[in-house]
């Protein structure tokens, strides 16, 4: 059998399509197990903003986020042959709630620093409104920003507080799950 040009074309053709399969197959494993193991880190941090929620009882402002990312909506679809649709509601599940917590946190935070900017502008009117030819100016100056300095008073609301609150209930344990150690064995993580 001689090699005419047409079959060693073939042969090259073949070996390069080869190479390229499974150098896609090793680029898709490596993307999956570094998926798996973001997600299991969010995952584990999750839990423990939730837990010190629930060890201080309260939100507030230095409440830290639940979810920087949600690397599960990114990554899903990596995951498909590995679990089970009631895998996925666990997960949906789990994330939907912590997307609902930093929304939450979110609009805290914007009531809080809207507050304080309408606190700065409330200071400001009043210094504005003093009596600048009263010979008490700097007295009476030195006296209005004492007292509103001291004064605490802002509103704080609710509504997000108990959004966040009511995820807490519904999102569940998830690292505690046997979906949980099908994630970290896909990441190579010890179960």
């Amino acid at each position: 059998m001689t090699l005419t040009p047409d079959i060693f074309n073939g042969i090259v053709t073949l070996l390069v399509g080869s190479v390229a399969l499974i150098v896609y197959k090793m680029q898709k494993s490596h993307e999956k197990k570094s998926a798996a193991s973001i997600i299991a880190m969010d995952i584990r941090h999750a839990e423990q903003v939730v837990l010190s929620i629930l060890e201080k009882g309260t939100v507030d402002l230095l409440t830290k986020d639940v979810l920087v990312e949600n690397n599960w909506s990114k990554y899903k679809h990596l995951f498909v042959k590995d679990f089970s649709q009631d895998d996925f509601t666990s997960f949906n599940n789990f994330f939907d709630s912590c997307v609902e917590m930093s929304d939450a946190r979110q609009r805290i935070r914007e009531v809080f620093y809207s507050n304080l900017t309408a606190k700065a502008a409330v200071y400001q009117q009043k210094i504005f409104d003093l009596d600048y030819s009263s010979p008490t100016l700097q007295a009476d100056r030195e006296a209005l920003i004492n007292i509103l300095g001291a004064e605490s008073l802002s509103f704080d609301p609710e509504e997000p507080k108990n959004r966040m609150f009511k995820s807490l209930k519904t999102m569940g344990n998830l690292s505690q799950s046997y979906a949980f150690s099908k994630l970290k064995k896909i990441a190579g993580m010890k179960i």
